[in-house]
């Protein structure tokens, strides 16, 4: 069985910011969900998500003895941030954002084409994970999540865990219409009545309106990663169900 691997940002953050995303990897779930699906809302047997889900806490405790439960949300594409003091019982708070100034304390965020933005200040005192689809991202996910900070804007750091990229996420009118006042975001689909969207830069000019202009990226697009999980790949190759993959950041108490 393969072992578990994590994709993990350089960025010029404290030490004692951890950050990484899962793969599809290491897991015991089978079919569509092979093998680190951490999603137990996807169709997924439940013993294989929870084995899956300690399976990750196993692997983390290598690197961070002290790590404390992941909270796992309850996402619903909305623009609520829980502020963790402690670790939240597994989808009991309906949010698509967490952040925390408590050491050992995972903020976490599932995906499987949506963004993932982790943020950190620079002393890695304060840390959040973000959940912004199309629907989040129009309706202000990024903009709630800075607002909790106490730290100005200029000393966030932002990463892009890996995502959709705009040539493979088409989209209808519907949707092309809530992104109009970024026309450098989109661009017309070869499908009629159709626009390729670019997540990553709606939230690029989304987070230069902050004034958040330390980014940084993964520049990995989930539907071209075989190893990742993509909820649009699968369901063009017919599945009917994809897993998710876990994006954590949390503030270690010491830099080793």
């Amino acid at each position: 069985m393969a072992s578990l691997t994590f994709i993990q940002p350089k960025w010029p953050v404290n030490k004692r910011v951890f950050c990484a995303s899962t793969t599809i990897d290491g897991g015991v779930s089978r079919d569509a969900f092979k093998s680190l699906n951490l999603g137990d809302h996807v169709g997924d047997d439940a013993l294989c998500v929870e084995t899956n889900r300690q399976r990750l806490a196993h692997e983390l405790d290598k690197h961070l003895p002290n790590m404390r439960s992941i909270s796992w949300l309850n996402q619903t594409h909305s623009t609520n941030v829980l502020r963790l003091t402690e670790p939240a019982i597994a989808g009991a708070n309906e949010a698509d954002a967490a952040y925390a100034q408590t050491t050992n304390l995972p903020c976490n965020v599932m995906t499987a084409d949506c963004m993932a933005l982790m943020m950190a200040n620079s002393d890695g005192t304060e840390v959040a994970a973000v959940h912004a689809g199309w629907k989040g991202l129009s309706n202000g996910i990024i903009e709630n999540t800075v607002a909790q900070f106490l730290s100005s804007p200029d000393d966030i750091h932002v990463w892009f865990a890996p995502s959709i990229c705009q040539l493979n996420f088409e989209v209808g009118v519907d949707v092309s219409d809530l992104f109009c006042a970024f026309p450098s975001a989109l661009k017309t689909a070869s499908s009629n009545n159709k626009t390729l969207l670019d997540l990553i830069a709606v939230a690029d000019l989304k987070l230069d309106a902050l004034g958040v202009l330390q980014r940084y990226y993964s520049n990995i697009c989930t539907y071209s990663a075989t190893n990742l999980f993509s909820h649009r790949r699968a369901r063009h190759q017919g599945l009917s169900a994809c897993g998710r993959m876990a994006n954590l950041i949390l503030i270690k108490d010491s830099t080793d």
